[in-house]
């Protein structure tokens, strides 16, 4: 009788626990999507732009997610380069470092307002993947070169 209550507790908390866990991904998926959104929505003259990143803390070890600030420049037609700092909640497989280029929305008004478009940003994996691909291609057209 008692392994079976104490078997019971821990299914109830195995249950509780991937609930809670699944609402907390639920809020924050919500919570970027509309915090994007609103930026936008509240800029005199959005256009898009590009996010230099020029400096990004890195996360939390076996973090899905991280609140962070991430120093750049942001730029976009008819936009002077300006420097800005982007502070947030970002998912880590989409992690910036120095020199990449994140696409953005800026305010032709006011550059300082502008909004990166995490849903255009590739996952790291994907990234180093596509970079791996164009060295690949980059290296067989030499030979090709070289060959011929």
């Amino acid at each position: 009788m008692g392994s079976f209550v104490a078997t019971s507790m821990i299914s109830t908390l195995l249950v509780t626990l991937l609930v809670g866990g699944l609402l907390v991904f639920v809020f924050i998926r919500l919570a970027r999507a509309n915090g994007s959104s609103a930026k936008v929505d509240a800029m005199t003259d959005p256009v898009p732009g590009i996010f230099l990143v020029t400096a990004a803390a890195m996360p939390s070890r076996n973090a899905l997610y991280h609140m962070t600030r991430i120093t750049g420049v942001v730029s976009a037609e008819g936009v002077e380069p300006t420097a800005v700092q982007y502070a947030g909640l970002i998912r880590t497989a989409q992690w910036p470092s120095p020199g990449k280029r994140l696409p953005a929305v800026v305010d032709r008004a006011d550059p300082r307002k502008f909004a990166i478009q995490w849903d255009q940003v590739a996952t790291a994996e994907a990234s180093a993947l596509g970079q791996a691909e164009a060295l690949a291609a980059a290296m067989r057209a030499n030979q090709d070169r070289d060959g011929a």
